[in-house]
């Protein structure tokens, strides 16, 4: 993956999931699904591990950036680098894909 952009790093961005998209469980496994707009266009689903649906579920709009990382930590046998490494990368391909948006930056 790419070097993840300044702003997928700041801790204090908050972000939340795009209304464009559901989420579906089916046999055990999350999918994401695009319903409206361009999204949908793409007819694509995107399939998410036990980390990436944790992450996914984490972007409610009121949880940074950082709380996020600190949760990871927590939950996963990962170290704080290396979480924070693949969350700025996941969340950047989330952005990317336009199944996220930014909510803000903490405290504003």
């Amino acid at each position: 993956m790419s070097e993840a952009t300044p702003d997928a790093l700041d801790g204090r961005r908050v972000y939340r999931q795009s209304p464009a998209v559901v989420t579906r469980e089916i046999a055990g496994e999350m999918l994401l699904v695009p319903v409206r707009g361009e999204l949908a266009q793409l007819q694509r689903l995107f399939s998410l591990n036990a980390v990436g649906a944790f992450i996914w579920q984490a972007l409610d709009g009121n949880r940074d950036l950082a709380a996020i990382h600190h949760d990871l930590v927590e939950r996963f046998e990962v170290t704080e680098d290396e979480a924070r490494r693949d969350l700025a990368e996941y969340v950047e391909s989330l952005r990317d894909a336009g199944v996220i948006v930014t909510e803000g930056t903490a405290g504003e």
